[in-house]
């Protein structure tokens, strides 16, 4: 007997085991269960709405620029000597008539009169062709020392113009690496650039005339001691070019001597200042005169976006100074040569609310969109959320709430204008702030629509 309840006792305590196990095993599994739905509750899974709203339906393109004074005047010159005296600097206020800068006149006076000379001389020499001194020893000689003389003022003014060329460089290139603004530095550089590559050819210039004026000097000496070189004297001029070439130097000097003062055409305000003291004209600008309170956009665009930009059309931008806010404007004109700066196509941008000029300054940067398509504000939803049945009637699905839950409802609408991600809805059924479900071909109409933070 005693046996016998020890048997049975152990039977219990392994049943007891068996249950105990097996518990623990239903637990973990109800454990597992529930961690999986708590990880499936994660944000993704939510179903994707939107609410029904207006927003902004258009196209368009993006440009970046500037703004500046829309009646900018360029003041220029012809003047190739050095800048002696600036008088005015960027931001100053000049009245019409105010003396900007000054060039440096030395030795212009004493240029002229040797150019005066060899003119008066020549005419002379040749007038000689003309009567019975012609083939004279007199005659000849004088040919000669004309050549000698003008091959003399070929090699000066190219060796001027070799020493203007280089001191530009040297200026610009000094510049460049001087300043720490990148949009000077790049400006700079292009500069110094194109007086560099005008050197070769300048010394090229210099050679030859340097040639022509020794073979004028073996001439010469050979008239001098044979008297017989009349035919290689004649045969390396003509004679009515040669003047006429030496006049037009002529009245260059005098003109740039006229013109050493340069004078404010306008009043206003110094836009921009390319004049510095001992440097030179760069491509013969020297200001650019304004007048604060008018303004307009200079911006650009890239070259896969030119052709789609026209006269006439709509445009926005923002600045710095204005925030958020956008800017009407239109485009007035559209550049068909790319900027030499790498900027892109210039499009000028006329500002149409005249009510901002108080609030801008020259200069300052602009972001622009020029629109394609403006339609405005209008009610609409994402593409996606659109679908249509077998009978091509468009339709979008309404999270309705039923009980403690989302339904999706199918509610017929009518598309109108579509934009790259947006889509106008025009429907009586829909208000404002309806929550409409996105990826419509994923649902179907009654499905249970789980919008997060708003679980029944």
């Amino acid at each position: 007997m005693k046996e016998k309840s020890i048997r049975n006792k152990k039977k219990t305590r392994k049943i007891i085991r068996n249950v105990i196990f097996w518990l623990l095993i239903a637990g973990f599994l109800a454990w597992f269960a529930a961690l999986k739905l708590d990880l499936n509750s994660d944000p993704n899974t939510y179903d994707y709405v939107i609410p029904f709203e207006s927003r902004d339906l258009n196209e368009y393109r993006s440009a970046t620029g500037k703004v500046v004074m829309n009646d900018i005047e360029t003041v220029s010159t012809n003047v190739t000597q050095k800048i002696k005296k600036v008088y005015f600097k960027l931001g100053d206020e000049v009245k019409e008539g105010d003396v900007l800068c000054e060039f440096d006149g030395e030795g212009i006076d004493e240029e002229i009169a040797r150019i005066e000379k060899y003119i008066s001389d020549k005419k002379s020499a040749d007038a000689l062709d003309n009567n019975e001194e012609a083939g004279t020893a007199e005659y000849q000689r004088k040919q000669a020392a004309l050549q000698v003389e003008s091959a003399q003022l070929a090699v000066n003014s190219a060796r001027k113009m070799y020493d203007d060329t280089y001191n530009k460089y040297s200026e610009y290139f000094d510049k460049c690496y001087s300043t720490s603004n990148p949009e000077e530095a790049a400006m700079y550089e292009e500069m110094y650039n194109q007086y560099l590559s005008q050197l070769d050819g300048i010394n090229d210039q210099i050679r030859a005339a340097e040639k022509t004026l020794s073979q004028a000097r073996d001439a010469q000496r050979k008239v001098i001691d044979t008297l017989s070189s009349n035919d290689y004297i004649k045969s390396i001029t003509d004679a009515d070019a040669i003047i006429r070439d030496y006049e037009d130097q002529l009245q260059k000097l005098k003109d740039e001597k006229d013109h050493l003062i340069v004078k404010a055409p306008k009043s206003g305000i110094i836009a921009d200042c390319f004049a510095s003291e001992g440097g030179y004209a760069f491509d013969g600008g020297l200001f650019r005169i304004g007048t604060l309170g008018n303004y307009k956009v200079e911006a650009y665009v890239d070259s896969k976006d030119v052709l789609d930009i026209k006269p006439g059309q709509e445009a926005g931008f923002r600045t710095t100074l204005t925030g958020a806010e956008e800017i009407p404007a239109k485009v007035l004109k559209v550049s068909d040569i790319y900027s030499n700066t790498g900027d892109g196509y210039a499009v000028e941008l006329e500002i149409t609310d005249k009510s901002v000029m108080d609030k801008l300054r020259h200069n300052v940067a602009t972001a622009a969109k020029i629109y394609l398509v403006n339609e405005g504000s209008r009610p609409s939803v994402q593409y996606d959320a659109i679908g249509e049945d077998e009978n091509g009637n468009n339709y979008v699905y309404r999270a309705v709430k039923k009980g403690d839950e989302y339904v999706a409802e199918k509610v017929n609408i009518e598309k109108g204008y579509e934009s790259s991600f947006y889509v106008e809805v025009k429907s009586d059924s829909l208000n404002e702030g309806d929550l409409i479900v996105g990826n419509v071909t994923t649902h179907n109409e009654g499905d249970r629509i789980k919008v997060k933070g708003m679980e029944g």
